[in-house]
């Protein structure tokens, strides 16, 4: 008998826990926005009407508040930046969307439920921005009639990434030297704390004149650095080169950041003639 009953307290328990789980998963169902009772702050008309809402002092609190229940682990000076200054687009949210979040209020306190199924009669229209916060991208969503924001993070991550882009222009004022020339560009979408460009000196060439500030210090390499560079940021550098004689000279560059990962190029020139004053 002892374990008969043991045996249905089990299978009771099991029961329970799995009804629980469905109903910790099963999704809250809105039908409706806009309550003065439930709503984040008034509705909006206009992407201005966002901003004053999200970076308003009497709201400030509610809105880190939200923040902290959705686990945002960036910056609130990020968010706030984004909020004043982010490109704002609409949105429609089709009717049976399951939301991963929705802020609101319980007697007048913010709170914020997730996993929300929009059951209503029409698409939810709502203003969304994007923006970078540490190494992660987030994205912010507003309902329009009720300003129940939400925010989430977007996949895929930012990345870290250099591109290096590296020429012999076809004429040179002097056609018996070569001038080589590199571009290095950051197309990633965080600021890498410094890029360096390294190109070591070519056999069979000597160095005449560079360009962007070049460190010369080493024998073997001329090297450029930047700090601070940013996404979508540009530096074109030259260098200009004597051949010692006709043949081949391989120019071998490449790049690094401090996050970023190296990037190479190289280039083969045929040299037919060299400076009469070189040796």
């Amino acid at each position: 008998m002892t374990r008969t009953l043991a045996s249905l307290a089990l299978v009771a328990l099991t029961l329970f826990s799995g009804l629980l789980a469905a109903a910790q998963t099963e999704p809250h169902r809105a039908t409706r926005l806009g309550n003065p009772a439930t709503r984040f702050a008034d509705p909006l008309k206009t992407p201005e009407d966002l901003r004053r809402t999200l970076l308003s002092d009497a709201l400030r609190e509610d809105v880190q508040q939200v923040l902290r229940m959705s686990e945002y682990s960036g910056d609130i000076e990020d968010f706030r930046g984004a909020a004043a200054n982010a490109p704002i687009r609409e949105l429609r949210i089709p009717v049976g969307t399951v939301l991963p979040a929705m802020s609101t209020r319980t007697k007048g306190k913010v709170d914020l439920l997730r996993n929300v199924k929009w059951a209503g009669k029409k698409p939810i229209d709502a203003y969304e921005f994007s923006f970078i916060s540490g190494e992660r991208r987030y994205r912010v969503v507003t309902p329009k009639a009720c300003s129940n924001f939400w925010i989430e993070e977007q996949l895929p991550r930012p990345k870290h990434e250099l591109a290096l882009n590296c020429e012999v222009p076809t004429q040179s004022p002097q056609s018996q030297l070569i001038t080589y020339c590199c571009t290095l560009g950051n197309s990633g979408d965080l600021t890498d704390p410094q890029a360096t460009l390294i190109l070591p000196m070519p056999t069979g060439a000597k160095v005449r004149c560079v360009s962007g500030g070049a460190d010369t210090s080493d024998n073997t390499q001329l090297s450029w650095k930047f700090d601070d560079f940013t996404p979508a940021a540009k530096r074109t550098v030259c260098a200009t080169f004597a051949p010692n004689q006709p043949g081949q000279v391989v120019f071998k560059s490449s790049a690094v950041g401090k996050r970023a990962a190296s990037v190479a190029s190289q280039i083969e020139v045929q040299v037919t003639a060299v400076p009469a004053d070189t040796p």
